[in-house]
């Protein structure tokens, strides 16, 4: 756990500072440039004035006398010709530069500022100064900008800490609201007064509380009506164990035995139905998709219902349209398939037929169930796919009412939509579920498109 408030507080004053110390370095370097320009003007100044003196008067000349008000300056006279040398202080005395002009020179292994003229009858005139001594007036003359700068600095570090204090004070805010709140409040937080850097986080805190209240909901209502369905059949079965108890011949014993054998048997399919719709309800994001034959999966589940459709006279087929591959869970679609077609064996009669079939259509991948049996009314097709609801007419029919809104369920997790048309040669229902192809599904359907198209 970190301090996101003490590391932007310390990362603005490690830059605060890095900043103060660049800028009073570059005003110490201008100030120091400036000194430097006026006292190399200094120097130039002193040696013209004295490029006047001739050569028989430096003899006469007393240290000191030259410059008065300045002892920070050495000047030195020399004429070349008879080889005398004036200098104005106690010290050795200066290197003839080679050349007139500024250029610095080491003196007992400091360095100085030099600068030497030559008048018109031949005298050297050389003027001096230590380096130390401008370093000295530069400090002195960048010291009333630098400090006000330094001292500066806590100072912008304690703003700059109410503003980020009072910056975190809504967030602050939305973390005791949160904390006040009771489990079961899963209202949205509001955004009133909340900065434009936060709304992403407190929009996706509500999206969150908005899921969280639909799985509670749907949890709640899973619980009702798991309650509600789960007590006619235990109710059944406490009734035919009564009457096997009663029950004083064999031949009425067998019967009682067989309905409660018939009862165990649905209400183990309403278990499994109910604990199947629960494992569908929760977030499927977890779950593992991957690229899917459509076709393949038919026939797999043809296999495998084909036993029971025999045994009640039903004739089942696959069909392929085209090729179809779509992005989906395996266990998911298997299900969803095998529901619609045991849907399909119990609604259909003896004699009847079924149909799987698989394609391409509009882009998308479809399954299509269809069977040549009684059908569902126009009527009761807009509830069919709800939980628990059962069409008229098909209440005497064994069932849980919870299959077909498995189905939705599933479509839904896969980005499919479910529908309903008329069935084989007129007859029955087609249910049809529409799922998005794969991006590679897709563009071997347009190339072939594009095949077909420039073979015409």
């Amino acid at each position: 756990m970190f301090s996101i408030r003490k590391r932007l507080l310390a990362s603005v004053i490690v830059v605060l500072l890095f900043s103060t110390f660049c800028e009073g370095l570059a005003t110490y370097f201008a100030v120091q440039q400036q000194v430097d320009r006026l006292l190399d003007n200094s120097l130039k100044q002193v040696a013209l004035s004295l490029n006047s003196i001739h050569s028989g008067e430096i003899p006469f000349l007393k240290k000191g006398a030259l410059l008065p008000a300045d002892d920070s300056l050495v000047v030195q006279i020399h004429d070349p010709i008879s080889g005398i040398t004036f200098i104005s202080r106690n010290m050795e005395k200066l290197p003839i530069a080679e050349r007139t002009g500024f250029s610095d020179i080491l003196i007992d292994g400091r360095p100085w500022r030099l600068y030497t003229s030559q008048n018109f009858t031949g005298q050297i005139v050389e003027v001096a100064q230590p380096a130390v001594l401008r370093s000295e007036v530069a400090i002195k003359t960048a010291k009333p900008i630098l400090i006000p700068l330094v001292v500066a600095v806590p100072g912008i570090a304690l703003i700059l800490w109410i503003f980020i204090r009072h910056g975190f004070s809504s967030l602050e805010g939305a973390s005791r609201a949160i904390a006040r709140r009771s489990p079961t409040s899963l209202q949205p937080l509001s955004m009133k007064g909340m900065p434009v850097e936060l709304a992403p986080l407190v929009n996706s805190l509500n999206d969150l509380l908005a899921r969280l209240s639909d799985s509670f909901k749907l949890q709640s209502r899973f619980a009702s009506d798991a309650a509600h369905e789960l007590r006619t059949p235990l109710t059944a079965l406490n009734l035919q164990i009564q009457l096997a108890e009663r029950a004083k011949t064999e031949e009425a014993k067998a019967k009682a035995f067989g309905r409660l054998k018939e009862g165990i048997k649905r209400a183990t399919r309403l278990v499994t139905q109910l604990l199947t719709m629960a494992r569908l309800d929760p977030d499927n994001s977890e779950k593992p998709m991957a690229p899917l034959d459509l076709h393949a999966l038919a026939t797999s589940i043809q296999d495998e219902i084909s036993v029971v459709a025999e045994q009640k006279g039903i004739e089942i087929s696959t069909l392929e349209k085209s090729k179809a591959i779509v992005f989906g869970n395996k266990d998911a679609l298997q299900l969803m398939i095998t529901n619609l077609c045991d849907n399909a064996i119990r609604y259909t009669p003896e004699g009847g037929h079924i149909r799987i079939a698989t394609g391409i259509e509009d882009g998308n991948g479809i399954v299509e169930v269809s069977d040549d049996g009684p059908g569902i009314p126009e009527s009761e097709r807009a509830r069919i796919f709800e939980r628990f609801y059962r069409a008229e007419g098909t209440k005497t029919i064994p069932g849980t009412g919870i299959g077909l809104a498995i189905v939705r369920r599933v479509a839904e997790l896969h980005g499919g939509k479910p529908s309903l048309e008329d069935g084989l040669d007129g007859k029955g229902i087609t249910f049809k579920i529409s799922f998005p192809a794969t991006q590679k599904q897709r563009s071997e359907n347009q190339d072939e498109a594009d095949n077909e198209y420039s073979d015409n």
